[in-house]
């Protein structure tokens, strides 16, 4: 839908093609992640925020956070699938990174419960290995919602600066 609705504002001349950035957190870090690794000419730079980047991992530390009957797992079973049905590594942005061409900042608070910082760290490591142009910023003591109000700015002021780099003329 984020890179429908990218393509249509493009198409209609709303939006400059060259500096178009996909920005989220959470689902939105995933979705961010998604759009430059699987609609790579759309975006000139993405961004995410505790974003999740391998399905199947994700579904692993889900998992062994609350064993095999928690309510968290089924939820993720019953709207993505299981970790073993191979759709889901076709959707996880982190095995299609060598698609990646725009530059990504990946921001990961440490202590996060809900998507644990080492999907930033596959992620991470996925761009690297593909020598893909990338920035991982781990956010000391901070959780999913960046509950300090520092934090809260350091983020803004990172993907400010990061915008700044890659959509200025």
């Amino acid at each position: 839908d984020v890179s429908d609705g990218v393509r249509h504002l493009v198409a209609t001349g709303v939006a400059d093609p060259a500096r178009v950035c996909i920005v989220g957190s959470s689902y939105g870090g995933y979705a961010a992640l998604a759009g430059a690794a699987f609609t790579p000419e759309l975006y000139a730079c993405a961004v995410s925020v505790n974003g999740v980047s391998d399905l199947p991992a994700m579904i692993g530390d889900v998992r062994r956070r609350g064993g095999d009957q928690s309510d968290a797992l089924s939820y993720w079973k019953e709207h993505i699938g299981p970790a073993t049905d191979p759709r889901l590594a076709q959707r996880s942005p982190a095995r299609a990174a060598a698609a990646v061409r725009a530059p990504v900042l990946l921001l990961h608070g440490a202590n996060d419960t809900v998507v644990t910082p080492s999907q930033s760290q596959i992620m991470a490591k996925a761009l690297k290995e593909a020598g893909k142009p990338h920035r991982h910023v781990v956010l000391p003591g901070e959780d999913h919602w960046l509950s300090q109000a520092a934090t809260r700015t350091r983020v803004l002021e990172e993907i400010e600066s990061f915008l700044a780099e890659h959509l200025s003329r």
